[in-house]
């Protein structure tokens, strides 16, 4: 007992003296007075300075608080928006000024949440709503990438409606397409052992901004590879990229690798807090040995030496829904106004159709160039196209328009068309007899709907014995060429449609061997026998059977056109195709070739063409009044289909 009385004294005196410290304490700060701060009037003046600063940098719609925009604020200003705001920093309540940013001519932006974070999903839409308002028309490209269902962008539907804007990819798959047209953007146009050491790299009269509010869930390491690859060589070729979500989270072993995980070069990095954001700097110092070396394009890295603002920052927020219809209506109806095409603009006169001869060729109109119709013709010279463009770049309107086009020019005694498509969907089911409309095209003898290797095969079988035959009677009536033959026979020029081709070339199988040898050997013969191709495809890339003998096949095919996307159409060191909107494509005879930047060609123009199913009404007239003009005991066209797979054509 005696100990326990002990301890329970110390513990009293113990608390005495603590209580005796609190009260001297509260004593003293009762009598406190905090000397006068001198550097209050400092910040005060500098966030004057920066405000002064950030007006100069981010005029107009660059730096307007977007709630309070004036009603008759101009769009598209003469000026490249080099800087934008993403916010408003405040070291103290009354010394605020705007966060502005570097971006289109510098370098790229990323913030550590994706849009899933409302004030990411806020500032994005603020960001490009004053980046599409300020440049000039035509000289901003935009595409966009959202894995949780494209929601952030559908504010900007009317831009995708007119053709402004494509819609956003929302997997992988579209992911993957997005990279390899800005793949295509930075490619250079010599290379780079080809260029002189002190060679500054050219100006771009349009600039590409990749958008990633969300990557897609299933995205891999090769893909923030290729994310990493392009944010390196952008600047220098007018790519720029706003990544929402980088470094992506470490859920996956490619995620997770130290190269996953590393600031997107040449970027300023937006680190989100709560409720605050930060400006560069820690955590995203860049490491001291990264700052000696130069980063791509020569210069520095906009965060190589910059520590970051040590200043926290309020996002800007969700711009008014009604000033982004505004704007996105305004901008929409001036392109539509600028370029609008209809199919009729292509087609002949309706009484001089089915008035042409095949016999030396055949010609359609692709677009329109300016005012300027503009041609593409099948004959000896130009024999077989190659068409390319991303999914939803208008490959199918394209190829409607040139169909509709050639129907209505030769009868079908004059033309005759095999159509295939390799794809899901039934994007050719309009040129066959269906259940709710009995119409079918009558220049069409073979339709093929999601068709299978196998019909691909058979219908090539089927030219190429129809090639037999016409070599035959070619030295029957000792002729070499289909329009001295048809001084004798009445012989229809044939066109073989093969959407989506690549399927039939890709794996090592025999499918894949034969139809490469048949394609190789229509488009050698058919040339001279008026037996002519139209190859479709998203890419051409990634097939074994086309790299390992491209010449063989792709030398026959000098007439390319290149949709948006489908810079892979062309040669690999013409970029002509870069900068499409949709409802635009590059035409080139020359096999892909380019030439000067800005020089004249000759060879190569960029047409305005119509989507064929705008005017629903337009489009039933024209097949209807087709149909009815066949020959009354003309056979509907053969449709194969994934269900009668083993039949060929007839």
């Amino acid at each position: 007992m005696p100990g326990l009385n002990a301890r329970i004294d110390q513990a009293a005196s113990l608390h005495r003296h603590a209580s005796a410290v609190a009260q001297a304490a509260a004593s003293a700060l009762d009598g406190y007075l905090p000397p006068p701060r001198t550097d209050l009037a400092e910040q005060q003046a500098l966030a004057e300075r920066l405000r002064d600063a950030a007006a100069r940098l981010t005029p107009g719609w660059l730096g307007t608080p977007l709630d309070s925009v004036p009603a008759g604020m101009a769009l598209g200003e003469q000026r490249r928006p080099e800087f934008v705001r993403v916010g408003t920093a405040a070291a103290q309540e009354d010394a605020a000024f705007p966060a502005v940013v570097p971006l289109l001519g510098t370098g790229h932006l990323t913030f550590t949440a994706d849009s899933r974070d409302p004030r990411v999903a806020g500032v994005l839409r603020a960001i490009l709503l004053r980046l599409l308002a300020t440049a000039p028309s035509g000289t901003l490209v935009v595409r966009a990438v959202d894995a949780v269902g494209g929601a952030l962008f559908a504010p900007f539907g009317a831009l995708a409606d007119a053709g402004l804007m494509p819609p956003p990819v929302m997997d992988r798959a579209g992911l993957q397409a997005v990279l390899a047209e800005a793949e295509h953007w930075v490619r250079p146009s010599r290379p780079e052992a080809q260029r002189r050491p002190a060679a500054r790299p050219r100006r771009r009269d349009c600039t590409m901004l990749l958008l990633i509010a969300a990557l897609p869930s299933a995205v891999e390491g090769s893909d923030l590879a290729r994310i990493t690859a392009l944010a390196q060589a952008g600047p220098a070729t007018g790519l720029h990229l706003i990544v929402a979500g980088w470094p992506p989270p470490p859920l996956t072993p490619d995620t997770a690798q130290p190269a996953a995980q590393q600031p997107l070069p040449m970027s300023t990095q937006i680190a989100l807090r709560n409720p605050y954001a930060l400006l560069g700097g820690a955590p995203f110092t860049v490491p001291a040995q990264a700052e000696r070396r130069p980063a791509a394009g020569g210069g520095p890295s906009p965060t190589a030496s910059w520590p970051g603002l040590s200043v926290p920052v309020r996002l800007d927020p969700d711009p008014p829904a009604e000033l982004v219809q505004r704007v996105c209506r305004e901008l929409a109806e001036r392109y539509v106004q600028s370029g609008q095409v209809h199919l009729m603009d292509l087609l002949p006169d309706p009484d001089h159709w089915w008035a042409e001869s095949s016999a030396a060729g055949l010609s359609t109109t692709a677009g329109l160039a300016g005012e300027t119709p503009i041609s593409l013709v099948f004959a000896d010279l130009t024999p077989h196209w190659l068409i390319g463009g991303r999914a939803g770049g208008g490959k199918s309107a394209f190829l409607a328009n040139v169909l509709y086009g050639l129907c209505t020019r030769y009868d079908p005694d004059e033309l005759g068309l095999y159509l295939l498509d390799f794809k899901p969907g039934r994007g050719l089911a309009r040129f066959a007899p269906g259940p709710d409309d009995p119409a079918w095209l009558p220049h069409a003898r073979v339709v093929g709907l999601e068709s299978g290797r196998e019909h691909g095969l058979a219908v090539l079988r089927e030219l190429d014995g129809e090639l037999t035959r016409r070599e035959e009677l070619w030295r029957e009536l000792q002729v070499s060429r289909f329009v001295q033959a048809r001084e004798h026979r009445q012989l229809p020029r044939l066109v073989c449609v093969l959407d989506e081709f690549p399927v039939l070339l890709s794996g090592a199988d025999p499918i894949a061997a034969e139809a490469l040898g048949l394609l190789e050997s229509i488009g050698r013969r058919g040339r001279g026998c008026g037996v002519h191709l139209i190859l479709v495809s998203q890419t051409v890339r990634g097939i074994e059977a086309l790299h390992a003998r491209r010449d063989s096949l792709f030398g026959q095919v000098p007439v390319r056109v290149a949709l948006p996307g489908g810079g892979d159409a062309l040669e690999a060191t013409n970029d002509a195709a870069a900068t499409l909107p949709l409802g635009c494509a590059v035409v080139n005879t020359a096999g892909g070739l380019g030439g000067p930047r800005g020089a004249t060609r000759g060879h190569e123009k960029t047409v305005r063409f119509p989507d064929p199913d705008a005017d629903a009404q337009v489009l039933s007239a024209l097949r209807q009044r087709l149909w009815q003009a066949r020959d009354p005991d003309s056979d509907p066209p053969l449709v194969l289909t994934t269900a009668e797979l083993g039949r060929g054509p007839a």
